[in-house]
């Protein structure tokens, strides 16, 4: 592409932004995938926009489970603006992942173009970017704009850098170098592997240097030390979440993890050359220190060996590739190696080959000849990368991709998340051979365990499903789901059990029941709808004054389940026939403390109140039982029988001039009737 002229910066965006669109035109139908689940359409914290300030102080924000909180501020709320926008219409997220992306190619075009590269040579650069396969995931992956979000600072904080270098007015350089310590702070709040900028903008200007260690220090600068004050002070917020996956609970061993992440180095170059046979779960596994040592030596040698006859771009490229994955050598995760981790290195690496391109001794080809490889370049990557998106349609399209490129047992998490999609789409027998399948690799997999007692239980095997999570939660004490799921399939049972007289083991189900949804951590997704299932098994067992004090704990909670309410408001419904059943069988205790839990909801029901009063005054409490009666008049004053009570109470406190004008307010709101007559004889008036 060296012959052609594209001078115009808006003809070179102008045309990333058409061909990367069309690359990516055929993504927009794909759907929610495993992440997003308790990220996106089960996190409740997404859902308004009323205190943003919230999403940079409380970390528990981006996830529905609180023990899955992270630091990504920056992330979290672009999801609430995007939920703001179209609640959870996946297209709107995914167009603003591209648009993201589409950020990232035109940072890199700016960048290519400040590091001296052609124009034609800067375009070619970014829409290879643009284009990669590589980038799919980051894209089709709702969860995974994390990666690109912070890429995108990551790339504005380098591309501000080196204005602010380029200025010779101090207020301008001042002004520059401000934002470009804004986007490092912006990089790190959507993702944690965005303090890397602070190695890439210290790398970028040792480069520029003679290349020696003696000359190093010359090369550094005191904006470098401002860059360190922020990365420490996110390094000081974020100790707590860094502690514990690198010392006190880390996944692996640090030797295991050493040799693994030096073998993942080898697996990624690999794949940024040649992304042939990308995958959501790639069939790699931890590897032995002895295997690993000869390869990276092979290696590393070799890069230290074009980083010393390089010229300074190509040092400064892959650098920056060894810099952007450093976190993973450092910090053990659960998934070895992931494509969306060579989001950012596919940028360093074309900020190298760029390079090699430019040097004077290179291949003279006509331009015709260089512009026809160019073209038939981008063409392949864009056609790889139009390929792959359809495999994030569904989630049996991408897990099914995964388990079909894994010629060995492949890990179970591929025919876990099968399950998953054919469970949730009706298909119970297919989720329970999937489920099945899963648990022949590891028998011991906690979600596939969980999720096939979901199934038995929805295909009508309660008792194997009971069975199942009882076995989950004896060898996992700490998984609220499975003590809930336990709470739902013993509840069933319970309800079963009850419908046949001849069984009398209803209430040791609901008992059961009771016990497993009271394990459920109030941390937990699941804990207000285990408290309102507590409320249901009370109210089985006839404990209707102890469902409503559960069911109102469930409502005040503020989760997204709806029930609690229902429940509430079904209760007040049928509080004539509750409360009369309590009055003969004189339970006034449990009639109080059931009215004051139907009174405590926003706008209670007039029943509620009135009723509260009677239990009260029914028990001698007649002050006590004075509030909630003037309440009820004042909130609904055409309850006419809450006047009556009024004046009763008033008559019994001795007050019998306010109790004849309670009556007299009556008769006006209801002059004729029996209760009418009533008031009139309480008046001592004669009828007419």
């Amino acid at each position: 592409m060296s012959g052609l002229q594209w001078q115009r910066p808006s003809t070179a965006l102008g045309l990333i932004l058409l061909v990367v669109a069309m690359a990516y035109a055929n993504s927009f139908g794909n759907g929610w995938h495993y992440d997003d689940i308790h990220t996106i359409t089960e996190n409740p914290h997404i859902r308004s926009l009323e205190d943003p300030v919230g999403f940079f102080t409380d970390r528990t924000r981006f996830s529905r489970d609180a023990e899955m909180a992270m630091f990504r501020p920056m992330l979290v709320l672009s999801l609430a603006i995007n939920y703001w926008w179209s609640q959870l219409d996946t297209s709107t997220y995914l167009f603003v992942n591209l648009c993201i992306h589409l950020g990232c190619t035109m940072l890199l075009w700016v960048l290519l173009r400040q590091l001296g590269r052609g124009a034609g040579l800067a375009l070619f650069g970014a829409m290879l970017f643009g284009l990669h396969p590589l980038a799919t995931e980051p894209v089709n992956y709702i969860s995974a704009r994390s990666e690109s979000l912070s890429a995108l600072f990551v790339l504005a904080t380098m591309v501000t850098h080196l204005v602010a270098r380029e200025q010779i007015l101090e207020p301008r350089k001042i002004a520059w170098r401000f934002a470009s310590l804004l986007c490092f702070a912006a990089a790190m709040m959507s993702k944690e592997t965005g303090i890397t900028a602070l190695g890439l903008v210290v790398a970028y200007d040792l480069t520029r240097g003679s290349g020696t260690w003696r000359s190093a220090h010359k090369s550094l600068h005191p904006v470098h030390a401002v860059y360190a004050v922020i990365a420490v002070v996110y390094l000081v917020v974020q100790f707590g979440h860094i502690n514990v996956a690198v010392v006190d609970a880390p996944v692996r061993e640090r030797s295991t993890q050493l040799a693994t992440q030096i073998k993942a180095l080898i697996y990624y170059a690999r794949l940024l050359v040649m992304p042939h046979g990308l995958n959501v779960q790639h069939q790699f596994f931890e590897g032995g220190l002895a295997s690993v040592v000869g390869a990276s030596l092979l290696a590393l040698s070799s890069l230290a060996l074009i980083a010393r006859r390089a010229r300074e771009d190509v040092r400064f490229g892959l650098g920056w590739c060894i810099i952007v994955l450093s976190p993973t050598l450092l910090v053990p995760l659960h998934i070895l190696v992931n494509d969306h981790r060579l989001y950012l290195p596919v940028a360093g690496l074309l900020v190298a080959l760029t390079c090699l391109w430019t040097r004077p001794a290179r291949c003279r080809w006509p331009s015709r000849w260089v512009s026809g490889l160019a073209m038939a370049t981008l063409l392949i990557v864009g056609v790889l990368t139009q390929n792959r998106n359809p495999v994030w349609a569904n989630e049996y399209s991408l897990w099914s991709d995964a388990a079909a490129k894994s010629p060995h047992p492949l890990v179970p998490v591929a025919y876990v998340h099968l399950g998953n999609y054919a469970k949730e789409h009706g298909a119970l027998s297919e989720a329970r051979g999937y489920y099945q399948r899963a648990l022949e690799i590891a028998p011991q997999h906690v979600a596939a365990r969980n999720n096939l007692g979901l199934v038995l239980e929805a295909m009508g095997e309660v008792s194997a499903a009971a069975d199942t999570f009882a076995a989950l939660t004896r060898d996992h004490p700490a998984l609220a789901e499975g003590w809930y799921n336990l709470g739902h399939a013993l509840q069933a049972l319970g309800r079963e059990a009850a419908r046949d007289p001849q069984q009398r083991r209803a209430q040791e189900f609901l008992l059961q029941a009771r016990h497993a949804y009271e394990h459920v951590a109030d941390t937990s997704y699941h804990y207000d709808l285990a408290l309102n299932n507590v409320g249901t098994t009370f109210e089985l067992l006839g404990r209707i004054d102890s469902a409503a004090v559960y069911y109102r704990q469930a409502a005040e909670y503020g989760g997204v389940s709806v029930d609690p309410h229902n429940n509430l408001r079904r209760l007040s419904r049928q509080l004539d026939v509750y409360a009369g059943d309590l009055i003969d069988a004189k339970q006034l205790v449990q009639l109080q403390t059931l009215c004051e839990q139907l009174a405590q909801v926003e706008d209670p029901a007039p029943e509620a109140l009135f009723y509260l009063a009677i239990s009260l005054f029914s028990q001698g409490h007649f002050k006590e039982s004075l509030a909630p009666n003037e309440r009820l008049l004042r909130e609904h004053p055409d309850f006419i029988l809450g006047y009556l009570q009024l004046g009763n109470l008033l008559e019994t406190l001795g007050r019998r001039t306010e109790a004849h004008r309670v009556y007299e307010q009556q008769l006006l709101r209801q002059p004729e009737g029996h209760f009418a007559d009533e008031a009139r004889r309480r008046l001592k008036v004669e009828s007419k």
